[in-house]
């Protein structure tokens, strides 16, 4: 004995909702994204990215640790 009609149904209808969804996204996904917020005559130039603090630089043979005098 095979699935009832209303439960065949049902299953038809999810599926069918499952392919209108993913052909949807597909379509969002394929087309293309207008360019955002840019002005007329505006040339895109790359925002400088700050860089972190160095440390000083030591010129001692131990670098920045310092030796343990002799007792």
């Amino acid at each position: 004995m095979g699935p009832s009609e209303k439960t065949f149904n049902q299953v038809k209808n999810i599926l069918g909702k499952l392919d209108r969804s993913i052909d949807q996204l597909r379509q969002k996904r394929t087309t293309p994204a207008p360019p955002m917020h840019q002005t007329v005559g505006e040339t895109s130039r790359p925002i400088p990215i700050p860089q972190p603090a160095q440390p000083p630089r030591s010129n001692s043979a131990f670098g920045r640790a310092t030796p343990i005098p002799p007792v």
